[in-house]
């Protein structure tokens, strides 16, 4: 008889943890995971070997991409989640000199003109700003981006990517976001570049932030 109410109380206790873990869970599964990646593989090492698109010295840039796990339906809005992500990094640079514009000079009483009516400029002159000279840069926008589910035409069965019904719950959909990384200057050019995340899956008073990184060598 005593055996049998040991068993009885150890059922009830955990049937209560249980329930107890499920209304605290706040993502799928209780996990609230986050995934950071590039355009570019990944070595055996865990760097991710990027090559920015340059369109000057200092213009450098990569996409970074983020996915998450979204939150459980009564930490949504309307049957939308809410998790957002800021991102920092420990690369900065410094504006050495002045930004340089190059104008065309046009004479429009003097200057020659195209047959096709256009003016002719006269020559090139080179203006110089000093305004940003000493500016520290950083290589990402600290500033908070939100997610969205990543497939919305498997998710939530649209036939047209953009547009569609959308479901009182998202269920366990996969969620996106992007941030562009940059501007870099050439000089990062074999530099190991860290950067890291925190993803807030807003749920009330149940609310939690999880924290990431990656690692960038720039080729």
């Amino acid at each position: 008889m005593r055996i049998l109410l040991l068993l009885s109380l150890i059922l009830l206790l955990s049937l209560s943890c249980s329930e107890e873990n499920n209304e605290t869970s706040i993502c799928p599964d209780g996990n609230c995971w986050v995934r950071l990646y590039t355009d570019f593989g990944e070595d055996s090492n865990g760097y991710h070997n990027v090559t920015p698109e340059w369109f000057s010295e200092t213009s450098g840039r990569f996409n970074l991409h983020i996915e998450s796990s979204p939150t459980v339906g009564r930490c949504q809005y309307n049957g939308v989640t809410v998790v957002s992500s800021k991102l920092d990094s420990n690369t900065y640079w410094e504006v050495q000199s002045g930004l340089s514009f190059t104008f065309g000079l046009y004479n429009p009483f003097e200057s020659l003109y195209t047959q096709q009516g256009n003016i002719i400029k006269v020559r090139d002159t080179t203006v110089t700003i000093n305004y940003f000279q000493g500016e520290i840069i950083p290589v990402v926008q600290e500033s908070s981006i939100s997610h969205d589910v990543k497939d919305k035409m498997s998710c939530y069965g649209w036939d047209n990517p953009k547009s569609g019904p959308t479901p009182i719950e998202t269920g366990n959909c996969i969620l996106y976001t992007k941030r562009i990384v940059g501007p870099l200057i050439r000089e990062m050019i074999g530099d190991t570049i860290k950067i890291y995340s925190e993803t807030f899956f807003d749920c009330g008073l149940n609310s939690k932030s999880v924290r990431d990184s990656i690692s960038v060598i720039i080729k």
